[in-house]
């Protein structure tokens, strides 16, 4: 039998291929050189399935993630993956003598063969990463044959290894164009329109509204306000940029944002989707400045409760840019004195201490506000079969040099209450956006979806629990999140902390869908509630929901300045929101199912094929840490 497939991720002899669209008849071993014959990480191929009696010969590769695969032999590639690869030259090789000679390169991804390129800058580029790509590979020979394209620097330089992860994750952040940002606002003239401050809910006095961030965070996604109204109701906002109003559809900006999908975060810099003007200006939620946002408001009982929600466009004016520090200060209870100077407002306003006091106890009360609902919502989550989950983070303090020397300090980060508290508020928000975008655009809304880990995934997570004389129960999100909160060693905290990072390791990839791309848009396995549910790893588990998080609808609505799904999200939710006030079909304006379905390919392509970017700062990090340990040896 023949079959079409994509290579996928297993290094070096031993690789995976993925059956093409629509297929849905799991994975394809291919072992061995003369198997795979010629083809490359990512090719498109037609193979040969052999008898399950050659199966025997692969050993321990011949199980995967849902028991036995089918074991291939590539006949034919039929479409090459077409891209440029990082490259070193080996120690070994002789001297060139500046000669033209045909040598060997080693990639540095380690699924990709050598390639032999001809050069004459051998000596002078072997202490270099180099870029080459892949012209041909005869039949005849071991290696493809290819071409020097360019020099990227020298090995162990921060710019260079910078430059390898951007090229490695085909990732190209070019300078914005003067056509694009020729449509866009002058920042310094900017102000707020008549028009929209007439049609927007204004916010500006009436609510106290905030941000907490990294410190020194610029692109400021989101802010937050929580009110006590009468009869115990409590009010949440949840704001978000406006991202929407400033990049229209058809845009070249609304072009250029989706080709990059996302921006990248690096250990000493960041690649935007949108250019410095709107990311870090006219749509970051600054302090003290008015803004354009979209909101999420919700009044909520003594039990926390929701008794109704409200989205809309809004007018804002953040009055504080908290740092998560200073956040965590102010609900330790913090003295006025001891923070004072941590929080710029206040910092250089004539105050008296009676008046510091009462504006610093107004905002330390919102900020526990927030916490208690936040610990609420994630309790609730937990009791549906949410699944917290653990990673070891670290922060690169860089100085003003550049090269590896720059290199201050690196430091792990510290999880902090306020963190949660945060999370939780963005959670909710998306998980409400999601449900009324679903609700109003059944067959045509973007959401997310968290599909159930295989079993076999979990195998190492189980092994190395029963050797400690743990059980992981891992037949739906619940069982996991329950039997993680019971794997705990009184002796040694680390031991949990290991469990949930191999538990992370072993949960499948979310993405991004258009419902009408889905077989059926209805519930067809577990049961689903209005705030999440316990699924299933096995069975038939509703095709929309989130395991990790355990939730029925979820999307990503809250990071519009750094995510193009979310500019999507907006436009979704404010289609649906006009139609309600004016009646008018504004779904007309959206991308089809159809058009959706290929955006939805395109961003998950981005996290998937190239690597997911909101994971390349650990890359990155952890070149930086080579680095810095070698300065020091």
């Amino acid at each position: 039998m023949l079959a079409v497939v994509v290579l996928g991720k297993r290094p070096k002899l031993c690789s995976r291929g993925r059956w093409g669209e629509g297929e849905g008849r799991g994975k394809v071993l291919i072992v061995g050189p003369m198997a795979r014959n010629r083809a490359i990480h990512n090719d498109r191929v037609a193979i040969l399935l052999l008898p399950k009696s050659e199966a025997s010969n692969v050993g321990d590769h011949g199980e995967g993630e849902g028991g036995s695969v089918a074991l291939g032999a590539v006949v034919g590639v039929l479409e090459r993956e077409r891209r440029k690869y990082v490259a070193t030259f080996e120690e070994k090789a002789e001297e060139s003598r500046g000669k033209t000679e045909r040598v060997l390169v080693l990639p540095y991804d380690t699924r990709i063969p050598k390639i032999r390129i001809g050069t004459r800058q051998a000596d002078l580029l072997r202490s270099h990463r180099i870029v080459v790509q892949i012209d041909t590979w005869s039949s005849a020979s071991q290696y493809p044959d290819g071409h020097f394209v360019r020099n990227i620097g020298p090995i162990g330089d921060v710019e260079t290894e910078t430059a390898v992860i951007m090229i490695e994750h085909g990732l190209s952040f070019p300078t914005f164009s003067r056509d694009l940002l020729n449509e866009l606002p002058e920042r310094e003239r900017w102000e707020v329109e008549v028009e929209e401050e007439e049609k927007r809910r204004d916010l500006r006095e009436t609510h106290l509204v905030f941000s907490i961030d990294p410190q020194g965070c610029e692109d400021v996604d989101d802010t937050l306000s929580v009110r006590h109204l009468k009869k115990g109701v409590t009010e949440l906002g949840v704001h978000i940029a406006d991202v929407s109003h400033f990049v229209r559809p058809g845009s070249l900006t609304d072009a250029e944002a989706q080709r990059r999908s996302t921006s990248v975060y690096l250990a000493d810099r960041r690649h935007d989707m949108l250019p410095p003007v709107l990311s870090a200006h006219l749509c970051s939620l600054l302090s003290g400045v008015d803004r354009y946002a979209v909101s999420v408001v919700w009044k909520m009982d003594q039990n926390y409760d929701v008794k109704s929600v409200w989205f809309g466009r809004t007018l804002i004016r953040s009055r504080y840019k908290l740092s998560y520090e200073v956040a965590q200060q102010l609900c330790d209870g913090a003295a006025a004195s001891d923070i004072r100077g941590d929080i710029p407002e206040l910092l250089n306003l004539d105050l008296s201490q009676q008046e510091l006091e009462k504006r610093l106890e107004e905002l330390r009360g919102a900020v526990k506000t927030l916490s208690e609902i936040a610990h609420c919502l994630k309790q609730r989550r937990g009791e549906d079969g949410a699944v917290y989950l653990d990673s070891f983070e670290v922060k690169v303090v860089m100085g003003e040099e550049k090269g590896t020397a720059n290199i201050e300090d690196l430091v792990p980060k510290q999880h902090l209450d306020v963190h949660d508290t945060i999370a939780e508020c963005m959670i909710f928000a998306n998980h409400w956006v999601a449900k009324k975008i679903h609700s109003s655009l059944p067959t045509s809304s973007l959401l997310r979806r968290h599909p159930p880990p295989s079993q076999t995934r979990f195998t190492h997570l189980r092994t190395c629990a029963g050797v400690r004389g743990f059980q992981i129960l891992t037949g739906s999100n619940k069982e996991l999140a329950e039997s993680l909160d019971n794997a705990v060693d009184p002796h040694d905290p680390e031991v949990n902390k290991i469990f949930r990072i191999l538990a992370t390791q072993a949960m499948s990839q979310a993405e991004y869908f258009s419902t009408g791309s889905v077989s059926s848009y209805h519930s067809t396995g577990s049961s689903v509630h209005s705030t999440g549910s316990s699924f299933h790893s096995t069975g038939s588990p509703d095709q929309f929901s989130h395991y990790g998080l355990a939730l029925d609808y979820y999307t990503h609505f809250t990071s519009p300045i750094r995510r193009y799904a979310d500019v999507i999200v907006h436009r979704q939710l404010l289609a649906v929101v006009e139609e309600e006030k004016r009646g008018e079909r504004e779904r007309e304006k959206l991308p089809g199912n159809v058009q959706l379905a290929e955006y939805c390919q395109h961003m998950n392509s981005t996290h998937r094929v190239r690597g997911n970017p909101w994971k390349l700062g650990d890359v990155a990090k952890f070149r930086t840490f080579r680095e810095y340990v070698k300065g020091r040896l």
